[in-house]
C-alpha cells in the first residue's frame, strides 16, 4: 500500500469518522457544560438576590434594634418622629412607611397616610410577629397592606416602654424589591409557594409546585432554583433550559455536517495531491532520518520538494537538533543560577521584613513611653484589632497591616508637650486642642511612604466617630477607613478598662454596657454597627484576650 493510499484511508477512517464522533461527543459535553454553567449562573444569581434581600433586612433590622435600646426616646414622641423621618428621607427609595405603634393606635406614621380607624395595630401581622421574639427584629409574613392594597413585607421590633410596650415597623417598598433585588428571571414567593413579587406581573399570585426540601425543580421546561431568605419567604430563579441549550445542539449538528461535506469534497483529489506534494518528500525525509539515526548526520540538500514550508522545515530540523541540545545545557546552567539567586533574595527579603516589623514594634514602644502607664495598651490594641479584622473577613494582607500598624496609632503624641500629655487633672480647652493635634502630627510623621499608608490612615482617623462627632475632621460612616474604625472601638474599650489618673478601671461588663447603651460621654452611635455587633457577639473572647495581655 502506497503512502498516499494509506494516508487517504487513514483520513477516511481515522480522521473524518473520529472527528464526527468527537463532534458528537463535544456536543454532548457542551450540552452538559451548558447545563452545569446554567446551574452555576442561576446559583450565583440566586445567591446575589438572597444576599441583597438579607442585607436589606439586616440593615433595616439592625437600625430598629439599635433604636429600640434607647427607652427614653419612646417617651419623647417628637424626637422619635424626627429620627424616624430622617431615616425615611435617607432610605425612602427602599422604605414605603416607617412607624411606631402601641396596641391601640399608631403614635408616629411617616409619611402620613389615611388608615381606617377600626384597623388596630395589635391585629396586624407585623405587630403579632414582633411579639414572638422581643429581643430581636422580626420579618412579617407577606400580607395585604390596608392603605395601598399591595403585598407588603414588614420588618418590626418590639419596644419596652415605661408604661407599656410598642412596636417599631418599617414597610419595605415593593418597587425597590422588584427593581433592585429581583432580576427578570427572579421571583419572590411565600411559604405556600405563591408568587408575591416578580418583574412579570402576569405570574403574581400564581402558585408554584415546589418542594422546599429540594434545591431545584424542573417545571414546564424551566429549571427553578430556590433558597429560603430572611423572613418567611423564598427567592426563586428560573431559566428555560430548551432555549438555553438550543445553541449548543445546533453548533454540534453544524460541526458534524460540515465535517462530512468537507470529507466528501476533498476525497477524490487527496491521492494525487499526496503523491506529488507529500509522498516523495516524506520518503526523502525518512531516508535522511534513517541516516541520521545511524551516522548522526542529517543532509537537508538531499530532500527536494516544491512545498516551501516543507523545505524550510527540513533545513531547520538539522539546525534545531544542535540548537536544542546547546540551549538545553545553557538553560540547565541558568536555572541553577536562578535557583541560587532566588534563595538569596528570599533570605534577604525575609530578614528585611523581620527588621521592618521589629523597627515598628520598637517605635511603638518608644511612643508608649511618652504617655502615661497604660499597662501594655499597644499590644492589646494590636491583638484585639487583628481579632475584629479577622471576624469582619477582611483580606489577610489588610489584617496583617492592621495588626502591625495599629501599634503606631498614637505616634503623634511624641510632639505633644509632656506637661499636657502627663497632666493628672482635666485639660483646659487650649490644652485639649493641642492634644487633639496628635492625630494630624502622627499622619505627618508617617507620610511619604506608600508602605505606611495604612499606618497613616490609622493615626489620622482613629478618633473619628461613626456619627461624625469625632476629630480631627468630623468624618462619619464610610468616610472613615475601616482600619481606623476598628482601632477606634478597641482604643475606647481599652481606655474604659484601664486605670487613669482621672478614673478607676471599669470591668468588662461595665465597659461593654457603656459601649452598647452609652453613658453620656460614650454612645453606641459612635461606632460602626457591624463592628459593634461583632464586639457584642464575641465579647467573651475579647475579655479573655484582654485579661491575658494585661496579666
Amino acid at each position: 500500500m502506497t503512502i498516499n493510499h494509506f494516508i487517504k484511508k487513514k483520513i477516511r477512517n481515522h480522521i473524518i469518522l473520529p472527528i464526527v464522533a468527537i463532534g458528537i461527543i463535544a456536543g454532548i459535553i457542551m450540552t452538559l457544560l451548558g447545563i452545569r454553567a446554567m446551574f452555576f449562573q442561576l446559583d450565583l444569581q440566586l445567591s446575589k438576590s438572597v444576599r441583597e434581600w438579607n442585607d436589606l433586612g439586616l440593615h433595616v433590622g439592625n437600625f430598629l434594634n439599635v433604636l429600640s435600646q434607647d427607652k427614653s426616646l419612646f417617651g419623647d414622641e417628637k424626637n422619635l418622629e424626627n429620627i424616624l423621618r430622617l431615616f425615611y428621607e435617607n432610605y425612602k427609595n427602599m422604605v414605603q412607611y416607617v412607624y411606631f405603634s402601641i396596641p391601640e393606635k399608631n403614635l408616629v406614621f411617616i409619611p402620613e397616610a389615611k388608615i381606617p380607624e377600626n384597623l388596630l395595630p395589635k391585629n396586624r401581622p407585623w405587630f403579632k410577629k414582633s411579639l414572638e421574639k422581643k429581643d430581636f427584629f422580626q420579618v412579617s409574613p407577606p400580607y395585604i397592606d390596608a392603605v395601598t392594597g399591595e403585598i407588603i413585607l414588614t420588618i418590626s421590633k418590639y419596644v419596652e416602654m415605661k408604661n407599656g410596650y410598642g412596636v417599631l415597623g418599617v414597610d419595605i417598598n415593593p418597587n425597590y424589591i422588584v427593581t433592585h433585588i429581583l432580576d427578570r428571571n427572579v421571583i419572590l414567593i411565600d411559604q405556600d409557594n405563591t408568587v408575591i413579587y416578580s418583574n412579570n406581573k402576569k405570574i403574581i399570585g400564581r402558585k408554584l409546585k415546589i418542594d422546599h426540601d429540594k434545591k431545584y425543580r424542573i417545571y414546564n421546561f424551566n429549571v427553578l432554583l430556590f433558597r429560603k431568605a430572611l423572613g418567611d419567604v423564598y427567592i426563586v430563579v428560573y431559566e428555560n433550559y430548551l432555549v438555553r441549550l438550543l445553541p449548543n445542539l445546533l453548533i454540534t449538528i453544524i460541526i458534524v455536517l460540515g465535517i462530512l461535506i468537507l470529507g466528501h469534497l476533498t476525497d477524490d483529489n487527496v491521492e494525487k495531491e499526496l503523491d506529488i506534494y507529500i509522498r516523495q518528500p516524506i520518503e526523502n525525509i525518512i531516508d535522511e532520518t534513517k541516516r541520521y539515526l545511524t551516522n548522526q548526520e542529517f543532509d537537508a540538500s538531499k530532500i527536494n520538494t516544491e512545498i516551501e514550508e516543507i523545505d524550510v522545515l527540513v533545513n531547520e530540523i538539522a539546525d534545531m537538533i544542535s540548537i536544542i541540545e546547546a540551549n538545553f545545557q545553557e538553560l540547565k546552567a541558568t536555572n541553577e543560577e536562578l535557583e541560587e539567586a532566588y534563595k538569596e533574595i528570599e533570605k534577604y527579603s525575609g530578614e528585611l521584613e523581620t527588621t521592618y516589623e521589629l523597627f515598628i514594634e520598637k517605635m511603638a514602644t518608644i511612643v508608649e513611653g511618652f504617655d502615661e502607664d497604660t499597662g501594655n495598651h499597644i499590644k492589646r490594641v494590636q491583638v484585639l484589632s487583628k481579632f475584629l479584622a479577622k471576624k469582619m473577613k477582611l483580606p489577610d494582607n489588610l489584617v496583617k497591616k492592621i495588626y502591625l500598624y495599629s501599634a503606631l496609632h498614637d505616634i503623634g503624641k511624641i510632639k505633644v508637650p509632656p506637661e499636657i500629655l502627663r497632666k493628672p487633672s482635666s485639660l483646659s480647652n487650649e490644652e485639649w486642642e493641642i492634644m487633639k493635634k496628635h492625630t494630624v502630627w502622627g499622619a505627618e510623621i508617617l507620610d511619604g511612604d506608600e508602605r505606611l499608608e495604612i499606618a497613616k490612615r490609622i493615626a489620622l482617623y482613629h478618633h473619628e466617630k461613626f456619627n461624625g462627632q469625632g476629630y480631627p475632621y468630623g468624618l462619619k460612616e464610610d468616610q472613615i477607613p475601616i482600619e481606623a474604625q476598628i482601632v477606634n472601638i478597641v482604643d475606647v474599650y481599652d481606655a474604659l478598662r484601664s486605670k487613669r489618673p482621672y478614673k478607676k478601671p471599669f470591668s468588662h461588663e461595665k465597659a461593654l454596657e457603656i459601649m452598647l447603651n452609652g453613658d453620656g460621654r460614650t454612645s453606641p452611635e459612635e461606632f460602626n454597627p457591624k463592628i459593634l455587633e461583632i464586639f457584642r457577639a464575641y465579647e467573651a473572647e475579647i475579655e479573655r484576650i484582654w485579661k491575658n495581655l494585661s496579666s
